[in-house]
């Protein structure tokens, strides 16, 4: 019967909403122009939060849910940013995935290198994420589900290799941390996520118009100490001027 009554909780998350983080990269570690704006949009596949946080705290021999199999759901993104420097520019992201929706604003920051088609840069950011929860009514009675909350930080390292002007090759590794506030009618804590993610991608360029289909892996380690991890895919188009 806990089993079942799992099984439901995770469906009416499916209906109300679901807290899922963008973990798709869609970058390479070239900046923009200064002055210069960009524009994009991108489908993929993030860590949902609240299946991570919330199902993984519950003991996990009493349900077949655990954090070696963390769910990743679809993720509908848009993007916009500004060349500041020669080195350095300013982007916004925002998101949405099954009533849930999350923001990231972070600054991209190229580092001192010699070689003409290597390029090295840092990309650390701020992000947000919560859900839109409604009571789903059960055969009995309503049942609340839980209202997620994160707010967190994160500092990508990205490395590319351009071939020539229209591909370039991006790989990056990210450190994120997630401090998550959970609301439900028996919970009601906050606590801290920590995220390490490994990408791969393709940037495909005809003048400012660019192709980025990328994969990956998100590794995290939830509340119950245990360890998880779940695949990154994502493709994005947009102009970089």
């Amino acid at each position: 019967m806990k089993k079942i009554g799992l099984y439901l909780v995770v469906l009416m998350m499916f209906l109300s909403g679901c807290a899922v983080m963008n973990t798709s990269m869609l970058e390479t570690a070239e900046t923009t122009k200064p002055g210069h704006p960009k524009f994009g949009v991108e489908y993929g596949y993030g860590l949902d939060l609240t299946t991570t946080m919330l199902i993984t705290s519950i003991n996990p021999d009493s349900t077949n849910f655990n954090a070696k199999r963390l769910l990743s759901l679809p993720v509908y993104g848009m993007k916009a940013g500004f060349g500041l420097t020669e080195n350095m520019d300013i982007n916004g992201k925002i998101w949405v995935s099954f009533g849930g929706a999350g923001f990231k604003g972070y600054i991209k920051h190229r580092l001192p290198n010699d070689s003409e088609n290597v390029f090295l840069a840092i990309m650390p950011g701020l992000t947000y994420v919560t859900t839109e929860s409604d009571d789903e009514e059960g055969e009995d009675n309503f049942i609340e589900i839980a209202e997620i909350t994160s707010y967190g930080f994160e500092i990508p390292f990205l490395a590319t290799y351009r071939v020539g002007e229209a591909l370039a090759f991006t790989g990056m590794i990210r450190y994120s941390a997630d401090f998550i506030s959970i609301v439900e009618a028996d919970i009601d804590e906050t606590f801290m996520l920590n995220r390490l993610g490994v990408v791969g991608g393709i940037s495909l360029e005809l003048g400012p118009l660019y192709i980025r289909p990328e994969v990956g892996i998100e590794m995290a380690t939830p509340k119950n100490g245990s360890f998880g991890a779940a695949p990154i895919f994502a493709i994005g188009a947009g102009l970089d001027f």
